[in-house]
């Protein structure tokens, strides 16, 4: 393949992407439940504005020639601190949740190193269901990652993290919901251990951030798990879940700016003058942070609790369907519309097929047990009861046919 001689007109190449798109999961069908977060029509036409409009902007220029990118990020990260327990936390926009992770995890590094001069072979310890993120951060930083086990209830063992610190911690790590069951790791005994032995706690709540404050503001019983806890150092909350931003658009926050100091990059020594960046990147786009401004301002409290409701009641009649078909049971107690099943008496991937040959999208997430995994967003709300029905049949031909799974996991649905 070479690069064309001549150009192509615009309409030439807006006909050819949407022909490339024809295979495409259509996710806007209500039939996809990973790797996207949709609402609607006007959803999409209120990113694609915004961001449209910053499309040449660069985050790099934030405090020179783009001052209105500071504006938006600094807005931006006062609303999360507010929903997260701190007003007064700093932060910045970042281009996913694996970048936030590893910003909170270099704060962390930093650290340490500061408080232990003589620091080698640093550690952390992360529940197995962390997101891998968290081994990319170790390999980065060169950190050894221990891993502890969970609980039958789906949430890291306590015992086990605790003994697994040694002089050589720089970090714990809890999820608030983990990923692949939806349930909150016990943050509160989280945030204790980590104030007791004077380590930082960096709280994953990229699935949840956008989420759990609007659940408690309807009344759900959601424990603590944000900067109301005193242990938490650092947040990693993904605008692009729950805050149906734009892929790829996340905050990393900090409890305090001298955290927020520790994890920037800042080198004097260049010959073309300092270069200093808050996050991993270097040129930032300021069209996420545009997007992501415009997408918190056009819900508002309303439109999330709004959608916070209609999720949580979908989720709800789903999670009671699936434990009225014979053989299937939800993992754990899920804290919000975020949650795996699996089945006794069945291959679960096999129904997972089954379903796909219907025209489902699900993730088979590769766990133990073996399970299906679903995102709810408020395009799935109008399909429950026909993903329903068609989950009984499916799992009815598997388990009367004795069929087996003959693909393997689309594992890193996240």
């Amino acid at each position: 393949m070479q690069l064309p001689r001549s150009g192509m007109s615009r309409q030439d190449i807006m006909a050819r992407l949407k022909r490339e798109m024809a295979e495409d999961a259509p996710w806007d069908k209500g039939k996809t439940f990973f790797l996207v977060y949709g609402v609607d029509d006007d959803h999409i036409e209120v990113l694609r504005d915004a961001h449209s409009l910053y499309i040449q902007t660069n985050g790099l220029g934030a405090g020179t020639m783009f001052p209105s990118i500071a504006r938006l990020e600094a807005d931006v990260i006062g609303i999360a601190g507010e929903l997260l327990g701190l007003p007064t936390a700093v932060g910045n926009i970042t281009s996913g949740g694996t970048e936030s992770i590893l910003m909170g995890i270099r704060s962390a590094l930093e650290r340490a190193r500061a408080e232990k001069p003589g620091l080698t072979a640093p550690e952390m310890v992360v529940p197995v269901s962390a997101h891998p993120a968290f081994q990319k951060a170790a390999q980065v930083f060169g950190i050894k990652e221990i891993r502890v086990p969970l609980t039958k209830d789906y949430v890291v063992d306590m015992k086990a993290m605790a003994a697994a610190i040694t002089d050589r911690t720089v970090a714990l790590v809890g999820s608030a919901p983990n990923y692949p069951f939806g349930t909150i790791d016990p943050m509160k005994e989280l945030s204790d251990l980590a104030l007791a032995r004077k380590i930082h706690l960096h709280a994953d709540c990229a699935v949840g951030a956008f989420a759990l404050p609007f659940l408690r503001r309807l009344g759900e019983p959601i424990p603590p798990f944000d900067f109301s806890l005193p242990g938490v150092s650092t947040i990693s909350a993904d605008i692009h879940k729950y805050g149906f931003g734009e892929r790829g658009s996340s905050l990393i926050l900090y409890r305090d700016a001298a955290m927020q100091e520790r994890a920037k990059f800042i080198l004097d020594a260049w010959s073309a003058g300092p270069y200093r960046t808050p996050t991993m990147a270097g040129s930032r786009p300021g069209a996420v942070v545009a997007s992501a401004w415009a997408i918190l301002h056009h819900f508002g409290e309303e439109g999330y609790l709004r959608m916070t409701r209609a999720m949580l009641d979908a989720t709800r009649k789903l999670q009671a369907g699936i434990e009225r078909i014979p053989g299937l049971r939800v993992l754990g107690k899920p804290a919000m519309y975020v949650f795996g099943f699996t089945s006794e008496d069945s291959d679960i991937w096999a129904i997972g097929e089954a379903m796909a040959e219907r025209g489902w999208h699900i993730h088979r997430q590769a766990t133990e047990p073996r399970t299906l995994h679903l995102v709810i967003t408020p395009i799935h709300v109008p399909v429950v009861d026909d993903l329903l029905r068609d989950l009984a049949a499916a799992a009815k031909e598997v388990r009367e046919g004795g069929r087996d799974a003959r693909r393997g996991s689309n594992y890193g649905a996240h």
